[in-house]
């Protein structure tokens, strides 16, 4: 597994650099495509009015603005992430829709001085720590007697052809790529049910409740098939695959990736299956 402090390091640089405005250019176009996960995480989290929340990686805030707006102006949410350009899009979109009960903190969870929170969620942000149990047993001594989790995480990669299929289609392109740790901190490094038991346990919470929850994804948002391929081509693992590569192979890696959507084309759409994982806990 990598070092952590160099983990930590190459995500604040990606985060913070060319990566995180990548991102934030791509924001209102991710969040369509995630609405459905986003109502879901609402639904589960049942965030209450005049609760205390913390956001971790909150990103753009696109889930952030609603917890917001349900806790109300007797509530607050702590919104955190690492990377400056999505925290500064995210204050541009709270101004924008009048909402003040946010605080955006640009800070690592798993270090930063946390305020008493009484519910913990993230919407894909909690499975990059490189010590996830210190990470978590640090928001542990910072929650409530009563305070609650509820998040979402990406179930394996198998399960995820939104993922798997752009995935396979840049392979033969690039050289081949080192097995995964899946235990590296990473985009299903919550995917095995019994670690993220582990690691709670480990951290001071009670054993977590993983529910299934499946949703297509519509790659395109509504936008045609060009606009799936920008969006699996320009963020994400195959972006990753991508970068530093000649030009005539990105070329090449990307008509293979509009190849592999056209077969899930349906009007306007690119809609292919995700399953992710919802979960709670509380401390223990």
């Amino acid at each position: 597994m990598a070092d952590p402090e160099q983990s930590n390091s190459d995500q604040l640089a990606f985060w913070n650099g060319s990566g995180g405005h990548t991102w934030a250019a791509r924001q209102a176009h991710t969040d369509m495509i995630l609405a459905p996960v986003s109502a879901a995480l609402l639904a589960f989290a049942a965030p209450r009015a005049g609760e205390r929340v913390l956001d971790v990686g909150c990103g753009c805030g696109a889930s952030t603005l609603e917890f917001a707006r349900i806790v109300g102006p007797a509530g607050r949410v702590v919104a955190l992430d690492i990377s400056g350009p999505m925290l500064v899009d995210g204050k541009a979109r709270a101004e924008a829709a009048g909402i003040a009960n946010i605080d955006w903190r640009q800070a690592d969870a798993a270090t930063a001085a946390l305020d008493e929170f009484e519910l913990l969620t993230s919407s894909f942000g909690l499975m990059f720590f490189a010590e996830p149990v210190a990470a978590f047993a640090h928001m542990r001594r910072a929650a409530s007697p009563d305070a609650r989790v509820a998040f979402v995480c990406w179930r394996s990669l198998g399960e995820n052809p939104w993922v798997e299929v752009p995935m396979r289609a840049v392979s033969p392109h690039v050289p081949p790529r080192p097995k995964a740790d899946p235990r590296a901190p990473g985009m299903f490094a919550f995917a095995d049910p019994q670690r993220v038991s582990q690691i709670f346990t480990a951290a001071g919470w009670a054993p977590p409740r993983l529910d299934k929850f499946d949703c297509d994804l519509d790659l395109a948002a509504g936008r045609g098939l060009d606009e799936a391929v920008v969006q699996a081509t320009q963020i994400g693992a195959v972006n990753s695959w991508l970068r530093g590569q000649p030009a005539e192979v990105v070329a090449a890696a990307v008509a293979s990736v509009c190849e592999a959507f056209a077969a899930h084309l349906d009007g306007a759409s690119v809609r292919l299956p995700g399953a992710m994982w919802l979960v709670s806990s509380t401390p223990a």
